[in-house]
């Protein structure tokens, strides 16, 4: 393409609008002002307008800021759903209006943009290169093209099902599962159901409120014979420390820890404070697994990815794990998580995979020998 999205929302006359007013409107706002792009309105789903507003704007409903404007409009999705009723809505207001989703980063602050693109696209068509089926290629592909015209409907053709990941990963019978940002223990069930060979599975979560559902959704699991199921509530890093964390962070408390390595024994996420701050433990792959063999590794653990990866990196020499790394945390996860992999073990086959949601949210890299 010749321009990114950015790029093209600073040519338009329409008026720009924005849908929702999380996290994630605040970033899609912060590149808008920053680009002097005007924005028109936002506006919320119907259950959330509630006579309130966002960074200044007063939130309406579709309708009322349609009527307001009288105009056709450029519609910015700022979050990410797999809902049909809200998918449905969106594509409802894609036949009246442009609408697209812009792709910024869940946590740091590369920009997936056309000068981000143009100075790593070497990088890419390495990363391309070493995808080992024609499904892979056109998920990369299309996540490329999404990441730079912001295009959701690209990512479509590109869905693939959950259960898919039992096609490409050959796993040993019995087998043994780490799963790193065990969240609920959505994934706890979904990889134990999908491989009945797995009878050891460590579960690892930092959030207090999800790791207590993760205990409750996994107890059934946990009492079948023949099965071990560990907890271990900690941070997944590149070493064994300590962490300040927000306990309102939720699913971002491994952002914590991202990128770190400078002080193995304390780290203070700047977002903590005081109030809300508790001390939590920092662990590699290496100590979470104390010697036990690794047969599968799930990582999803919001944008850490690449720091945990680098502190398992005895066990993925040792083990040769069949792995699951979520790549949409951070722009710089599809180039930099797949070659440090393929740096370590060469002999990894590399697939991709993009399940459905709006956005390129649950989108992954598979790793198998």
């Amino acid at each position: 393409m010749k321009q990114d999205l950015w790029n093209y929302l600073t040519t338009v006359q329409k008026p720009v609008v924005l849908y929702g007013t999380g996290n994630g409107a605040d970033k899609i706002l912060d590149q808008l002002l920053l680009r002097n792009i005007p924005v028109s309105g936002i506006f919320a789903s119907s259950g959330f307008v509630r006579n309130r507003t966002f960074r200044g704007f007063p939130v309406e409903s579709y309708e009322g800021i349609r009527a307001r404007l009288k105009e056709d409009l450029i519609v910015l999705i700022c979050f990410g759903t797999s809902r049909p009723e809200v998918l449905e809505n969106i594509d409802r207001i894609a036949a009246e209006c442009e609408v697209y989703a812009p792709d910024v980063p869940v946590y740091g602050q590369v920009l997936f943009d056309q000068n981000y693109y143009e100075a790593n696209a070497g990088a890419l068509a390495k990363v391309r290169d070493s995808l080992a089926d024609e499904v892979s290629r056109a998920t990369f592909d299309a996540t490329v093209q999404y990441k730079l015209s912001g295009d959701y409907k690209l990512l479509r053709p590109v869905e693939r099902p959950l259960a898919e990941t039992a096609e490409l990963l050959s796993l040993p019978d019995p087998s043994s599962f780490l799963d790193l940002g065990a969240y609920n223990g959505d994934t706890v069930l979904l990889y134990s159901s999908l491989f009945p060979q797995i009878r050891n599975i460590i579960a690892v979560e930092p959030d207090g409120r999800n790791f207590r559902k993760l205990k409750e959704n996994t107890g059934a699991l946990a009492k079948r014979d023949g099965y071990t199921l560990s907890y271990v509530r900690t941070l997944v890093s590149d070493h064994d420390g300590t962490a300040l964390i927000d306990r309102n962070k939720g699913r971002g408390v491994h952002e914590s820890v991202a990128g770190s390595g400078e002080d193995p024994v304390s780290e203070v996420h700047s977002g903590a404070s005081s109030e809300n701050a508790e001390s939590l433990t920092t662990a590699t792959i290496v100590t979470l697994l104390q010697g036990q063999k690794a047969d599968l590794i799930k990582l999803d653990v919001e944008g850490n990815e690449r720091s945990a990866l680098l502190g398992g990196h005895e066990v993925i020499l040792r083990d040769r794990p069949s792995l699951i790394v979520s790549c949409y945390h951070k722009s710089e996860d599809l180039i930099t998580l797949p070659l440090l992999l393929l740096e370590m073990v060469p002999e990894y086959k590399v697939y991709m995979r993009h399940h459905p949601h709006l956005l390129c949210w649950d989108t992954e890299f598979l790793f198998t020998i």
